[in-house]
């Protein structure tokens, strides 16, 4: 007798995720595509920090990126409650560049928020329920930003078809969530 491997089921919500997703990616003109390093050519990113006021500009090669850069996006990226500074995924600035050139975007990165110390997160999460006590914001691995000239709805979309980790998306706010995690979406 010949055992036969089961062959694995997909769900109807499974079904109905990856429908929407490739739904989605059809209506933005991309298919989704993973962010590897090697993909993602340089670019200039430009970005403004709604919290403090700063800017920052450079020109992002994530297979090259140099040192004095990486210094530059970390203190930028910073706790701005605190000043405390975190090494930041720079997986995230990847994600970045795809969805401006999936966009067609020129526009200036707005963030709201990057590194968060634990000090911070707790503060906010008393405030909100909304913020998570495990945040990938304390390990330097999520952003949540804005582009002026894209609706948010749309970043969220080209975020969503990336598959490269977390996204949410708070239109009250307008802003979306990034973060470098499992592949998951709100």
């Amino acid at each position: 007798m010949t055992q036969t491997a089961a062959k694995p089921r997909l769900s109807r919500r499974s079904f109905l995720i990856a429908a929407t997703q490739l739904a989605g990616a059809v209506l933005i003109g991309s298919l989704p595509t993973p962010c590897p390093a090697a993909a993602t050519a340089g670019q200039r990113l430009s970005f403004y920090h709604t919290h403090t006021g700063e800017r920052l500009q450079i020109d992002f090669h994530p297979s090259s990126c140099s040192p004095r850069t990486i210094q530059r996006i970390n203190r930028f990226l910073r706790d701005h409650r605190t000043g405390e500074i975190r090494p930041i995924d720079l997986r995230l600035l990847e994600m970045l560049c795809h969805i401006k050139k999936g966009g067609r975007s020129s526009g200036t990165i707005e963030v709201i928020s990057g590194y968060r110390s634990p000090k911070t997160n707790a503060m906010l999460q008393q405030k909100s329920s909304g913020v998570a006590s495990k945040s990938l914001h304390l390990q330097g691995q999520a952003i949540d930003i804005r582009l002026p000239d894209l609706k948010t709805s749309r970043v969220r979309d080209i975020a969503r078809s990336l598959q490269s980790g977390g996204v949410g998306y708070y239109p009250t706010s307008d802003f979306v969530h990034l973060d470098t995690g499992r592949v998951r979406f709100w």
